[in-house]
């Protein structure tokens, strides 16, 4: 007999998919750290010290991409730096370009960034489009790496909310449930009428998923 999921099956998946980004984000921390704590860091030491640990990582087909976002001038040879890889390919993007234009994109004003410079908290942004890299709807968790008290930068995962919809639609169904942000907005629902990014107006209960700003609301 097939078991009929249950909301807290649902939180149960939410937190077996985020539980691990959220381990690997601590790794990303800690090596970052200690790198800048031995001195001097330039773009090529920084890739060669994350690059095998997080293309590891990034073996998880659940994720479209991760890495570490540098904070303005903390680097010596570039102001603004992505050690990022994206993509089904794992593409290194290195220099933020805006598409079309070519020109450099400020990333330090993306929610994704100034959420975790201003709390100092580990932060989930989303839904929402990303323009820079995927043009579709993602998750993306960040945390914020400090040294001597002065932030470097954010480490950080995207999730494509299409994936979120495969893993746990199904389920979702079965409990007439929606995975909703910290702000009452949709991410998956089983409402076909309840569009990603939508505000949720009414629930009879709300499922906190542990140590995440996400929520299973029932309706």
């Amino acid at each position: 007999m097939t078991k009929t999921m249950t909301p807290i099956d649902c939180v149960t998946q939410v937190e077996q998919h985020f539980g691990p980004i959220v381990t690997e984000l601590e790794r990303v921390r800690s090596e970052v750290a200690a790198l800048f704590e031995a001195g001097p860091v330039t773009t090529a030491s920084l890739r060669e010290r994350l690059e095998p640990g997080s293309l590891e990582f990034l073996r998880n087909p659940n994720l479209i991409g991760g890495g570490f976002v540098v904070a303005p001038g903390v680097l010596t040879d570039r102001r603004l730096y992505l050690v990022w890889w994206q993509g089904e390919e794992r593409d290194f993007l290195g220099d933020a370009d805006a598409p079309g234009t070519g020109e450099a994109i400020d990333y330090t004003r993306q929610p994704w960034y100034r959420t975790p410079e201003r709390t100092g908290e580990l932060t989930l942004v989303g839904p929402y489009v990303d323009f820079v890299c995927t043009d579709e709807y993602v998750m993306t968790t960040t945390m914020p790496v400090y040294v001597g008290g002065r932030m470097v930068g954010v480490a950080g995962a995207d999730t494509l909310v299409e994936t979120l919809e495969t893993m746990l639609l199904p389920g979702l169904r079965e409990a007439g449930a929606t995975l909703v942000n910290g702000h009452g907005k949709a991410i998956v629902s089983a409402d076909p009428q309840l569009a990603t990014g939508s505000p949720l107006t009414t629930a009879r209960d709300m499922i906190p998923c542990r140590g995440l700003p996400l929520s299973v609301a029932l309706s």
